[in-house]
């Protein structure tokens, strides 16, 4: 796989388990996406404005844990192809099965999408009853999608 085009979420347990400053968070971020999204993809204005609209938890003594950051990377992948309001409503079902489980699902999925878009089929389980689930399965397929065709591939 282009290693350019791939976006490789950390694991949960590779997460930083100490809280981070705000520039803790921004280089952290920056890391895991670059090359794969444009740099300055998450900035400290739009951190800021993800807690202030409820889509991000309040920082604990302006530090971000674990949760912040896995939903960080959750948020900076579906806002690709999502618009604010739709990325909370995708990610709503994920928050039900806790932070950690939501989020080892959300990057295996992705893989398995970014897997399938390297082999050119990309399959979306279109069968679930839960419209808010539909429409995380079709978001984070839009963003890979999204995120290939900005690279060339």
């Amino acid at each position: 796989m282009d290693e350019r085009l791939h976006i490789d979420l950390p694991r949960w347990d590779a997460l930083p388990d100490i809280g981070l400053y705000m520039d803790q968070v921004i280089t952290l971020t920056e890391r895991t996406f670059a090359g794969a999204l444009p740099s300055g993809e998450i900035t400290k204005s739009m951190v800021n404005n993800y807690v202030k609209s409820g889509l991000l938890p309040r920082p604990e003594g302006k530090k971000y844990g674990r949760e912040h950051l896995a939903m960080l990377m959750e948020i900076a992948v579906l806002k690709q192809a999502l618009s604010m309001e739709d990325v909370a409503r995708a990610l709503a079902p994920l928050a039900g099965c806790g932070a950690e489980a939501g989020y080892a699902f959300f990057r295996e999925r992705l893989r398995d999408l970014e897997c399938g878009a390297q082999d050119g089929l990309i399959r979306v389980d279109a069968g679930e009853e839960d419209g808010a689930r539909r429409m995380l399965e079709w978001g984070m397929a839009a963003a890979v999608c999204i995120i290939r065709a900005r690279r060339g591939a």
